[in-house]
């Protein structure tokens, strides 16, 4: 018989190497980012980040950083959640940066000026947790139920720009996959950590996870533009 302890061990590991297959996978789409970026046969405004949502990206960014701050926030920080989380977010960040360069629009540009700004008030958060643990706890739990409503419209925002382009352009398949693996091991961690504190973890991963696999079935439905010389 697997003892809790042993349970919250290996899906917490598991829950963290999905975590690590997330950046490899946000990796692969900045990289897929650059070479579009590079591509000699087409300078057009925009076709580096073509069909990313902002609002998607953004929305993931804020999941992760929700998390981050919970983490922070609880009693004992759970390691498994901070620093994949930490990892997790830094690198959407460098994504919506991308994004931030390829256009010009400010609503384009604004989600990567709110991410660093709130990234700077999360490491603020670690210097004063002791005195605001409480207060700190029920504003991350507000934060991540709110990352949860922002994570499903951003969700929503990219099925309809793909569908509306009816390309998936720039975006990446297997960042999609390994996001919905992630999505999967975040709720078997929060059912392991149990419902009195991983219920937020079952929320957004349940709701991720839906989304995601939407997502995946559309590159299915449509394939991307070919380039205009």
């Amino acid at each position: 018989m697997f003892t809790h302890e042993f349970l919250y061990n290996a899906v917490g590991m598991l829950s963290s190497l999905m975590f690590l297959g997330c950046l490899f996978g946000l990796v692969k789409q900045y990289r897929r980012i650059n070479a579009r970026k590079n591509d000699p046969q087409n300078s057009e405004a925009g076709y580096a980040t073509r069909s990313l949502s902002v609002n998607s990206f953004f929305s993931s960014f804020v999941a992760f950083y929700a998390f981050f701050l919970y983490s922070i926030m609880l009693v004992e920080i759970d390691y498994y959640l901070f620093v994949t989380r930490l990892l997790a977010a830094s690198m959407t960040l460098v994504v919506l940066y991308e994004i931030f360069r390829d256009r010009k629009p400010l609503s384009q540009r604004l989600p990567f000026l709110s991410g660093v700004l709130l990234m700077a008030v999360a490491i603020l958060c670690i210097g004063v947790r002791e005195d605001k643990l409480f207060i700190g706890r029920s504003a991350s739990i507000f934060l991540a139920v709110g990352a949860t409503l922002i994570m499903l419209q951003g969700g929503i925002q990219q099925i309809r720009k793909i569908r509306e382009e009816k390309s998936t352009g720039a975006l990446s398949l297997s960042m999609n996959v390994i996001f919905g693996m992630k999505d999967l091991s975040n709720i078997a961690f929060g059912l392991v950590i149990g419902f009195a504190d991983g219920w937020p973890l079952i929320m957004t991963g349940t709701v991720s996870a839906l989304t995601k696999a939407v997502v995946i079935l559309q590159f299915y439905l449509f394939r991307e533009k070919p380039a205009v010389a």
